[in-house]
């Protein structure tokens, strides 16, 4: 991570940012750490692009800068909008979510990741969504998922139609 909070990027851009969620450990087979974030917000800590060899990312909105991508151990692209509706490739999600949780859960899983990020434009909405239900994947209901996921990002998950599809089992 980076040493100073919204320190500029080479191209004077912010460095994107994000909160952990689960630690190493404290879901149970879940070895790796689970971080919710944006690519432009101020809010948890910075990502450094040179620490992602073990990483795997899932890229809610298309935001973050070029050169995390061929860094990362593995990258999801999942870009949807924000809207206070079901994202229309609700099932791309789940195909990603499903694929990643395995992963996490699995000890044969090779490679498996170290850190999981799932990041947004803000960290706030779309990546909340992803989380929550990789969350509910995990085996966490849905209201410990929001409150793990807002706890960890005050104001998060203010989309009402993403907040149903976790409280509803999606």
């Amino acid at each position: 991570m980076l040493e100073s909070p919204g320190s500029p990027a080479p191209d004077g851009a912010t460095e994107p940012r994000a909160s952990l969620l689960v630690a190493r450990g404290e879901l149970a087979s879940v070895a790796a750490r689970i971080w919710m974030g944006g690519s432009h917000t101020a809010i948890g800590e910075p990502i450094d692009a040179e620490d992602l060899a073990g990483a795997w990312f899932i890229d809610c909105a298309g935001d973050m800068p070029s050169h995390f991508r061929p860094r990362a151990g593995r990258w999801f692209s999942c870009v949807f909008p924000d809207l206070d509706a079901s994202p229309t490739r609700l099932f791309r999600i789940e195909q990603i979510v499903g694929e990643v949780a395995i992963a996490l859960q699995s000890e044969h899983a090779r490679p498996s990741p170290t850190e999981l990020f799932i990041v947004c434009q803000h960290g706030m909405n779309r990546s909340g969504l992803v989380a929550g239900m990789l969350l509910r994947a995990l085996g966490m209901n849905g209201d410990d998922a929001i409150d793990r996921i807002t706890a960890s990002r005050p104001g998060a998950l203010s989309n009402h139609a993403f907040r149903r599809l976790l409280l509803d089992g999606r």
